[in-house]
């Protein structure tokens, strides 16, 4: 997850940092540089090329704490803590105190301190890091594993203080090999509780050789789930109106579909967003966001943030819904933008990453 730096006071000929506490470290690039963060060197191209592992053939870098505590937040979950949006780009995996942390695959680790530059635009973020040896706040270290195709394993929230010495020296010495199978940390005590119980956990993400953002939940082995995503609302917004759809009637088409909908893994507390929500009309129409594998565009770029979430929807009748993602409260309000093309009935289909879904026709 992400914490946010909200304030910052310069003393003298040093500078020191006040935290409001939410869940990674994001700075601008004037704060990040200041604390000797430097650019990481993933390179965003955002292309389609490169996508090639297998699915569900990794193992879980983890022991979840049990079946009811799995993956806390998701690839392409949306998250705010109070000053920006972005994307939670990777999985919260749920571990007990201290948990042990095991490379997935074999490859060349590195260990670093890190933060993020978001565009408050898009919600991409840009990766900084610093050395180990250069201090900095262990709820903000990394262990990355990198293959020799080229994918990136990262394993946030690593304790910097607990890594087996083999991992620290290898981290001294700017990385080494490592093998599939290796213990390479213990996760820090989170200071946060999330639905009144401890949330430790390891923020785990998985880049493609292009710097893509893939989902582990799709490549790693299935958890099981049998559970369909539950459809809440469903918005219409016309030209001179914006309504609830009631009864699955629309009556014409809308100029866009809002879709408050989320997913239940099993039987984990934990609410997700839907990986894909799609509109289709027609007998080969359709429109819609799939991040089922990755956190792209079908056109193979990066999504702006606003176009995915409704940030804010105000009804009619009063009624306001805002998109949520922190600790206390979760909503997933998707944009659908409808052509002036689309003709009823619409059918709405949402999937959850392991491929259970809720179909919706609208007439």
């Amino acid at each position: 997850m992400r914490h946010h730096l909200l304030k910052l006071f310069c003393i003298s000929l040093f500078t020191s940092y006040s935290f409001v506490f939410a869940n990674e470290l994001h700075l601008t690039q004037e704060q990040a540089l200041q604390m000797g963060f430097k650019k990481s060197n993933i390179i965003r191209q955002n292309s389609l090329q490169g996508l090639d592992l297998p699915a569900h053939a990794l193992p879980w870098p983890v022991q979840f704490v049990d079946s009811k505590h799995t993956i806390g937040n998701s690839m392409p979950e949306y998250q705010n803590y109070g000053d920006e949006a972005y994307y939670h780009e990777g999985s919260d995996l749920r571990v007990s105190p201290k948990g042990e942390v095991k490379a997935p695959a074999d490859g060349f680790l590195q260990a670093n301190y890190y933060s993020y530059v978001t565009d408050q635009q898009t919600g991409q973020d840009q990766k900084y890091t610093k050395p180990i040896s250069e201090g900095g706040d262990d709820l903000y270290f990394e262990v990355t594993i990198k293959t020799t195709e080229g994918f990136q394993f990262e394993f946030h929230h690593v304790n910097a203080q607990t890594l087996p010495k083999n991992i620290y020296d290898l981290a001294i010495q700017g990385g080494g090999p490592i093998t599939k199978g290796q213990t390479i940390g213990f996760a820090s005590l989170w200071p946060m509780s999330r639905m009144g119980a401890r949330y430790d956990h390891i923020h785990y993400n998985l880049i493609s050789p292009s710097g893509v953002y893939m989902n582990t939940e799709y490549y790693s082995q299935e958890l099981g789930d049998q559970s369909a995503p539950i459809v809440k609302n469903i918005f219409a917004i016309y030209k001179n109106k914006k309504i609830e759809v009631l009864n699955q009637k629309l009556g014409s088409v809308p100029n866009e579909l809002v879709i408050s909908a989320y997913d239940m893994k099993g039987t984990n507390v934990y609410p997700l967003p839907p990986t894909l929500v799609e509109a289709s009309w027609g007998s080969d129409n359709k429109i819609g966001w799939n991040f089922t594998q990755n956190l792209l565009t079908p056109a193979g770029t990066f999504p702006d943030l606003r176009e995915v979430y409704a940030r804010n929807l105000r009804l009619d009748d009063g009624r306001s819904f805002t998109t949520l993602g922190d600790y206390d409260s979760t909503l997933f309000l998707f944009r659908l933008k409808l052509p002036a093309t689309a003709t009823l009935p619409i059918t709405l289909t949402i999937q959850d990453a392991t491929g259970n879904q809720t179909k919706i026709i609208l007439n």
